[in-house]
């Protein structure tokens, strides 16, 4: 019998599965056209790093598909919520308020309320063992 779910559990399910699905294609779309996103990376990246733009895309889609597939697969959630948020917060003040910036902001506190909903994980061993 398959156990029912709560409205909350169903919502947090949706969001995290979501958000999972969005960061696994951005992140695979960056490691398979790497060549397409390098004009999104800012100089001083380029400068902190010491490494080419080509690399950063390539490192931040890895980034951003190991980080969708621990969403997807429920694996340190909130951890990983708060790294993609993170993320997010620089690509946000690094565009700017245009329509792909509130778009990312929009999608940054999506991804701040999964930091804060996610259930804590010792939560998730003592449901189970009951």
């Amino acid at each position: 019998m398959i156990p029912s779910k709560s409205s909350h559990e169903w919502g947090m399910l949706l969001l995290r599965l979501g958000l999972a699905i969005l960061f696994l294609w951005f992140g695979f779309s960056q490691l398979f056209d790497g060549i397409n996103w390098v004009s999104w990376v800012p100089e001083w990246a380029v400068n902190l790093l010491h490494i080419p733009p080509a690399m950063i895309v390539l490192l931040n889609g890895a980034f951003e598909v190991i980080a969708g597939a621990f969403l997807a697969l429920n694996i340190f959630t909130r951890w990983v919520a708060f790294a993609l948020e993170l993320h997010l917060l620089v690509l946000v003040i690094e565009i700017g308020l245009t329509p792909i910036g509130v778009r990312d902001f929009g999608l940054m506190m999506a991804t701040l309320a999964l930091v804060f909903l996610a259930p804590k994980p010792y939560t998730d061993i003592a449901q189970s063992v009951q």
